[in-house]
């Protein structure tokens, strides 16, 4: 996809919050506690948003941007679904990524055990070192934050709610925590016959089991 590479270089700042997370099982945890950071305020542009925007620094109406945007998010599911890349010029390339679940042997799997595990996106090379410079600021002090099961298991149902899988990439993210910590949050679901965990290395990822997180 051929583009302008004569675009005009952008600026922002980014708000962030540190986290002090007590890990279980580390040593001179009380001490040492790891340290998590997040954006604070991110908001979510949408669509209608951007096509205001676009339209208020070009000499396209907004009518006809939102077209060309309702057009071009039609064509990327058409692309995908024909499991063909999408190059979004300097914003980066979307792809699909599959799973069969939790299979040993090649010979049992059949096209109704592939599913779509996630869509995939890689940053451009533009794009990720226009984000290297982003500039930081803190939007307050940093406090200490550690979930009870309760409030995870809470969290948990309502990502089950709109989500039949579960990453623990996710898991950091839904509960404020970090790598070390999510995992730990993940086995002490499993081990509590809540969780169930699908695949392998890459594509491992969990299940809520019957009777759990509101799935019956």
């Amino acid at each position: 996809m051929a583009t302008n590479k004569m675009i005009r270089k952008e600026s922002g700042t980014i708000a962030y919050q540190l986290r002090e997370i007590k890990d279980l099982g580390r040593e001179a945890n009380e001490e040492n506690p790891s340290v998590a950071v997040s954006v604070v305020g991110g908001r979510t542009v949408t669509a209608d948003e951007l096509a205001k925007e676009i339209a208020a620094s070009c000499t396209i109406k907004e009518a006809d941007v939102a077209g060309v945007l309702t057009a071009l998010s039609q064509r990327v599911q058409r692309t995908l679904l024909n499991g063909d890349r999408v190059e979004l010029g300097d914003i980066g390339t979307l792809s699909v990524t599959l799973t069969c679940g939790n299979k040993h042997r090649a010979d049992n799997v059949t096209a109704r055990d592939i599913k779509v595990r996630r869509i995939a996106f890689a940053p451009s090379k533009e794009l990720t070192q226009a984000m290297r410079g982003a500039e930081m600021k803190s939007a307050g002090p940093t406090y200490i934050k550690q979930l009870t099961m309760e409030e995870v298991e809470e969290r948990l149902t309502a990502h089950f709610a709109t989500h039949e899988a579960l990453y623990r990439s996710e898991v950091e993210s839904i509960c404020e925590c970090t790598r070390y910590r999510a995992m730990q949050l993940v086995e002490a679901v499993i081990k509590a016959g809540k969780l169930c965990a699908v695949g392998r290395k890459n594509g491992r990822h969990y299940v809520a089991v019957a009777g759990s997180f509101g799935i019956s």
